[in-house]
């Protein structure tokens, strides 16, 4: 165990560690130090910020269904009652301060809700142990008489879920909840975490930013120490379920201490700094040194009454396109199951072939690499591309070799394969993230390479950057320095990869035209998302392909033809 210190533009005190089951991913782009910082419930960023408006939509995607839930669950509400209140309150239930859900949201929860009941009875007939909801909380706590080389003497691990135990209490059920389809998979960690919480944990209460205090009186069932425990993963959005753990307790100590123990441990101890998402909840912003500062990037006058916010070119050409899709899918993480279409899945497939063979070490080019083995049946990422589709994708890798970018690069040069770039602009308190295609220095600059596939060629009436503005926030990242090096030897690159043909378009971020622009684009982008407090549906053309489309009633009305007037 290494001394973990608070870092700088923290205060307050690290003596209460709660973790739960997101500090056992180890996802390579969470910042640790802001996941460690963030286990201290008691530390605090300082200075602290100026108190601000809240959000005015609800962001948790799960909050209307999970108060739904609880209506039905735990106070016996009639479901037709509990989805009336939902459409009543706008998903706030009458709650104290709560925002109101997007009618977006409402709708999806409206149809999640009913779909989850009716799947876990049909699962619970169908085992014969039966379990039954419970509302308190499982913590696992632990408490040290003097604190330990992290400082702490609070220890606190949780698991977030919706909780059932058996009638005699020996058999305790933690199902957990993705947005869409249930989870095949989540790892040794997290499973081990989620089992380990659910066998030892005591049903709790907390107040905000306070250690859990355990409840007296429950019935014996509630309370005593089950036999055996199961997780499940539960699809909210289609109503799946998958099985992850279903374990006697020996197992669940041998697997605990094997895999999430070591998981957790790297977690508080953590250090080091990388830019990224994690940075909007981050208490260690304010003394983040690591963290490229930007003011004025977004071309904007200084607005702080929103909560910190991240934004990305993607985040802002769906907002324009329409805000309530921005909002369901960028914010809330809803999108529909459905299949994309051919187009997009055959982009995905090309940009991983290129991604898998640009991170090939020692460096290669692709001017010399073959292409799929069978041009009309191959895969690449996951994504699987079959008859013509395939065969156009492999044009497209067969054009990429001619452009490649690393034939012929020197070997001391560095190559970084979609890498995350991050800025932050203190003036709007908004967190800026691209994620270019590639990034490779040449002579002291730094070469931005964003590859595009498409079927039809460019329409040259519109401006580059306004087609693609991911290209005029590069410029600006670039032209802030977020990459050092020189800026008079970088540039910008669009790669554009068409079945029978490919070309290069290159912006220069040293030239004071071409930032202006950029700036004049994303500013022109940025200010409508920045003042949106609705998020209202602009139905159009686009409807037909919206992830959001099944709980968008306006795009749907939009796509449903209009009766034939009345002679």
């Amino acid at each position: 165990m290494t001394v973990w210190l608070p870092p700088p533009g923290t205060a307050g005190d690290g003596s209460a560690v709660r973790t739960g089951l997101p500090a056992t991913r180890e996802d390579s782009r969470d910042c640790p130090t802001a996941v460690a910082a963030g286990a201290r419930i008691w530390l605090r960023a300082t200075p602290e910020s100026p108190r601000r408006r809240r959000d005015p939509l609800q962001g948790f995607t799960l909050k209307p269904f999970m108060d739904a839930l609880d209506l039905i669950e735990h106070r016996g509400v009639p479901t037709a009652q509990a989805m009336a209140e939902l459409h009543r309150t706008q998903g706030t239930f009458d709650g104290k301060g709560r925002p109101p859900a997007h009618p977006g949201l409402i709708e999806w929860t409206a149809a999640a809700v009913p779909r989850y009941l009716a799947a876990r009875e049909a699962e619970n007939a169908s085992r014969t142990v039966r379990t039954y909801p419970v509302p308190e909380e499982w913590v696992v706590r632990r408490d040290l008489r003097s604190p330990d080389r992290r400082g702490a003497s609070h220890y606190e691990q949780t698991a977030w879920g919706r909780r059932y135990v058996s009638a005699d209490g020996g058999v305790r059920e933690l199902r957990l909840l993705s947005f869409g389809t249930a989870k095949k998979e989540r790892s040794n960690a997290e499973r081990a975490a989620a089992a380990h919480t659910a066998a030892f944990g005591v049903p709790s209460t907390s107040g905000y930013g306070e250690l859990y205090r355990p409840l007296r009186g429950l019935p014996a069932a509630r309370t005593v120490r089950p036999r055996r425990v199961r997780i499940v993963d539960v699809g909210c959005g289609d109503g799946s379920s998958t099985l992850l753990a279903d374990w006697d307790l020996e197992e669940i100590l041998r697997r605990y201490a094997e895999h999430t123990v070591p998981a957790l441990g790297r977690a508080v101890d953590a250090a080091g700094r990388v830019p990224g998402s994690g940075c909007v909840g981050c208490k260690a912003l304010n003394g983040c040194t690591t963290l490229h500062r930007a003011p004025g990037m977004l071309g904007l006058a200084a607005h702080l009454s929103r909560p910190r916010r991240s934004v990305s070119a993607s985040d802002l050409r769906t907002h324009v396109e329409c805000p309530a899709r921005f909002h369901l899918t960028r914010q809330l993480n809803l999108r529909s199951p459905r299949p994309e279409n051919t187009a997009i899945l055959r982009g995905r497939a090309v940009d991983a072939w290129l991604n898998e063979r640009h991170a090939t070490r020692p460096l290669m080019g692709c001017g010399q690499s073959a292409g799929p083995e069978d041009p009309g049946n191959w895969s690449a990422g996951g994504h699987v591309l079959t008859g013509e589709e395939a065969r156009a994708g492999a044009r497209m890798i067969a054009e990429h070799a001619a452009l490649c970018p690393l034939d012929g690069l020197d070997p001391g040069e560095r190559v970084r394969v979609q890498p995350q770039l991050t800025c932050y602009d203190p003036e709007l308190d908004v967190v800026v993230i691209a994620t270019p295609d590639l990034l490779h220095t040449r002579g002291g600059g730094w070469i931005w390479r964003e590859t595009k596939t498409a079927g039809n060629h460019l329409w040259e009436g519109r401006a580059l950057m306004r087609t693609y503005p991911q290209l005029a926030l590069a410029v600006l990242m670039m032209a802030s320095g977020v990459l050092g090096g020189d800026t008079r030897r970088s540039r910008i690159e669009l790669e554009m990869l068409y079945p029978d043909d490919g070309g290069l378009e290159v912006l220069d971020p040293g030239l004071p035209s071409v930032v202006d622009e950029a700036r004049t684009v994303i500013a022109e982008m940025a200010g409508p998302w920045q003042r949106d407090t609705s998020y209202s549906a602009v139905p159009g053309r686009h409807c037909g392909g919206c992830e959001a489309l099944d709980w968008c009633r306006p795009g749907r009305e939009h796509l449903t033809p209009s009766p034939d007037p009345v002679a």
